[in-house]
């Protein structure tokens, strides 16, 4: 193995090489794939557990890549991720083997902070950069600071980031910090593929040819290597268009033209504006992304003719001599002798899929065909689980007649069935989870596995399945047509359950429901435990403590306890309003013929309730706090904000859900419909109503789908109250608050909005989210998650100093959690 010692790397950081107009690197082996994302490229990032480790056992990755740029939590995650593999066995018994122990790809603050702590191991590793190190900090232009944020995050890493240091500054230091070290590093080294090998180890290659074999790896390479490209003729030229502003000292009485408007374009424009004749191209109408500072001084020069700026505009041709630019669809001929394009960087998602990593908001076939799993098991709860019950004593004598039955019975004899069923599949599934069982303490150690046998989930279904066939089918399904009746059907193995609670649940809906309400309560607890953030205790103890009382806790208590009765209707409309509880307004399935007449008293008094509860109460509600009705009060939100809140990254987000969520208001149109057809007696229209929206959208597809399009796709697209509250949110009081001109431009909030806001655009203008723009829900998740604490519900408070959040002490963006 060729590996530079660190006096050889000392010697390119001390000096900089002249920089020159280029293109970017890109990495041959990992040819762009297609895929299907469902968030904006910025926001596509690796799936990790707490570990740092990806969704391919051994390979772990740390750092911007991670969703979250900043140095010092880059440097923190370098220390934790190699303490973690310590901690993991992933390093036991190395020198027994050949190779590397880790390879780490990436030379910035990450990749370097976790190289230190490797060395101090004794580990044999080595570092692999493409450029050279620190290279995003590198291309920054000269005199622009490398933040310590946040200020409070305590900085448990050997590199000097506890307070701002401008560019060259923190390049020194970490040149001495690499001598220091004695680091193992190679410059130059662009990763071609890492592939994994059978005994569980890992084959990275180079584009040279070079070999690296190695117990793990690390991917430490940030999210700004791969410029975006600027498309249009001529861009490709690579003696005029460059990508990097490496040093404004290049260029001198020249007509440049500078291509982007966030804060690097800006940067890079008010650095050349003394030496040279600069124009700005700009596709927006004004520079809502940039820091308030920059916006100022960029405006300032325009005013004072020191630079011309044109918004609204397209580079439609690059040639020697100038540049055609459309402006409001007149094209524009601006000479000039070099063009700097800063308009941002791409996510390196061809390089992360090469390795086989899961990506979030990439959809793969296994994401496709887990989705479809999901809107099965969804239907199946919310369609059929009604016909089906826990206790013997409450099912029919009937069975279901299973499809193609003579078929089945000509092929497979009942001899075979009951052999397959009751002996040889139990055995192969009890093998097969004591394997799985062995094999993974065996990779926990980072020893070879008995053999290549699937995660747990697979075997977890393998088991389902075994009990349907062992125990489910031969109580519920039967090959004889003569048997066929009606259920309900029994599903044994769980009548046990029944000495502990009432047998109203034994019906499988109604049991999914005491599960769907004690999830919350379990889920609500452990996420808040788990943010130790009082925004989330708040929202979280409000949520259980509604569940369990008015919205679902004491209707079922009186109906378990009373039987039928006239509270527990009158009661179930208390909190839970129309268009979502679809009977709000009908009198008929409280009081029946031969009810005590008193009883239908109480009853009109209910629909009153609900009328008044919808018409005026959530209006004046909405208006005062906003719609925090649908995180703190509504038993969809609730399930969303706790047994979902590990999904919320998953919602798609871009400006295409945006405008589809603007036909939210034809499912207020069709509730309506169907209400008033329902009190005119005629029933087809809410039938529908129910069977389609109520049902099939609200139950199976909306949680079937938590894991793959987040858990607010119903609450977003097509919840009819939820659309009611928008209305009367144009005028309400509540909004988030953004301290102007400290947001870092780090995307977590968008990451982390399950309603698909374009959060981080207002912060960065110190706008806030209001409701006369937005379907915010009042989660706050974007308040606690925000590492610099930007945001803040209702008025900025007196003083914004930050504090220690949550997120810093959890895992990465893109956990799996």
């Amino acid at each position: 193995m060729d590996s530079r010692n660190s006096s050889s790397i000392l010697n390119t950081l001390q000096s900089d090489s002249e920089p020159k107009p280029d293109r970017p690197v890109t990495n041959p082996g990992a040819a762009a794939p297609w895929y299907f994302a469902t968030v904006p490229a910025q926001e596509i990032v690796p799936v990790t557990n707490a570990r740092f480790e990806s969704s391919v056992p051994g390979i772990y990755v740390i750092g911007d890549v991670t969703g979250l740029p900043l140095v010092k939590i880059a440097a923190n995650q370098g220390v934790e991720v190699i303490a973690a593999m310590q901690r993991g066995g992933d390093f036991d018994g190395s020198k027994q083997n050949d190779g590397l122990d880790l390879v780490i790809i990436g030379g910035g603050p990450a990749g370097l902070s976790a190289a230190i702590e490797a060395a101090k191991l004794d580990l044999r590793y080595v570092v692999l950069e493409r450029d050279r190190l620190a290279s995003t900090i590198r291309s920054f232009p000269p005199g622009k600071k490398v933040y310590a944020e946040p200020q409070s995050l305590a900085n448990s890493s050997q590199l000097d980031v506890e307070q701002d240091l401008d560019r060259d500054d923190f390049l020194n230091r970490i040149t001495a910090l690499v001598e220091q070290n004695q680091l193992k590093i190679q410059e130059g080294a662009d990763v071609q593929h890492v592939r994994k090998l059978a005994s569980g180890h890992f084959e990275v290659v180079t584009t040279d040819g070079k070999s690296f074999p190695t117990r793990r790896v690390l991917v430490a390479i940030g999210r700004q290597g791969q410029p975006r490209l600027l498309e249009c003729p001529g861009a490709e030229n690579s003696s005029k268009v460059t990508y990097r502003l490496h040093s404004p000292e290049d260029y001198h009485n020249k007509d440049l033209l500078v291509v982007g408007g966030g804060n690097s374009a800006i940067e890079a424009a008010l650095l050349l504006r003394d030496h040279n004749r600069v124009t700005l191209s700009y596709r927006g109408d004004n520079f809502y992304r940039a820091k308030d500072e920059n916006r100022q001084l960029i405006e300032a020069a325009e005013r004072n003719g020191e630079l011309t700026i044109l918004y609204q505009s397209h580079v439609k041709g690059i040639d020697e001599s100038g540049a055609e630019i459309e402006i409001n669809g007149q094209r524009r001929r601006v000479p000039n002798d070099f063009v700097i394009v800063q308009i941002g960087t791409l996510p390196p998602v061809p390089f992360l899929m090469d390795m086989g990593l899961e990506l979030d908001g990439i959809w793969t076939m296994r994401r496709v065909v887990m989705s479809f799993i999901g809107l099965i098991v969804g239907f199946l709860i919310y369609f059929q689980a009604k016909y089906f019950v826990l206790l013997p004593e409450k099912a029919g004598t009937g069975k279901i007649l299973v499809p193609m039955a003579e078929t089945l019975q000509r092929l497979w004899s009942p001899s075979i069935i009951n052999l397959l069923t009751g002996t040889i599949l139990p055995v192969l599934c009890s093998v097969s989870l004591g394997m799985w069982l062995i094999n993974r303490q065996q990779v926990l150690r980072g020893r070879q596995r008995l053999l290549p046998i699937p995660a747990l989930g697979s075997w977890l279904c393998a088991s389902g399945l075994l009990y349907a066939a062992t125990f489910v089918a031969p109580s519920a399904l039967t090959l004889d047509a003569t048997e066929v009746r009606p259920g309900p059907y029994y599903v044994p193995g769980f009548a046990w359950l029944f000495r502990f609670i009432s047998p109203y649940f034994s019906n499988v809906y109604g049991f999914y429901y005491l599960a769907y309400f004690s999830a919350i309560t379990g889920f609500g607890l452990y996420w808040a435990k788990k943010s130790g953030h009082p925004l989330i205790w708040r929202r979280n103890l409000t949520i259980i403590a509604t569940q369990w009382t008015l919205w679902w806790g004491i209707p079922t208590f009186l109906a378990v306890t009373l039987g039928r009765n006239v509270w527990t209707p009158v009661a179930s409309k208390l909190i839970n309003a129309w268009p979502l509880n679809m009977t709000a307004f009908r009198v008929d399935p409280v009081v029946n013929n031969g009810d005590p007449e008193w009883w239908h008293t109480v009853a009109v008094v209910g629909v009153v309730w609900a009328v008044f509860l919808t018409f005026v109460v959530i209006p004046l509600f909405t208006i005062r706090w906003g719609k925090i009705y649908c995180s703190y009060i509504c038993s969809c939100g609730a399930l969303a904000e706790t047994v979902g809140n590990g999904f919320r990254h998953r919602g798609p987000k871009g400006d295409a859900p945006r405008r589809w969520e603007r036909f939210g208001f034809v499912f207020i149109a069709l509730a309506s419909v169907a209400t008033v057809a329902d009190l005119l007696g005629l029933a087809g229209p809410f039938e529908w109503y129910n069977m389609y929206v109520g049902t099939a959208l609200a139950g199976a597809v909306a949680i079937g789908l938590y894991p793959f399009l987040g858990q607010r796709i119903w609450c977003r697209m097509w919840c009819p109250l939820a659309f009611w509250m928008n209305f009367w949110g144009r005028w309400s009081k509540f909004k988030i608050s953004a301290v102007k001109g400290k947001c870092i431009d780090c995307n977590v909030c968008n990451q982390y909005c399950q309603m698909g806001i374009d959060i981080k655009s207002r912060a960065l203008q110190g706008l806030p989210v209001t409701l006369d723009a937005t379907p915010c829900v009042g989660c706050a998740e974007c308040v606690v998650r925000c590492p610099m604490n930007v945001l803040h519900l209702g008025e900025l408070p007196a003083t914004t100093t930050s504090s220690l959040l949550p997120i810093l002490n959890q895992a990465p963006a893109g956990v799996n959690s």
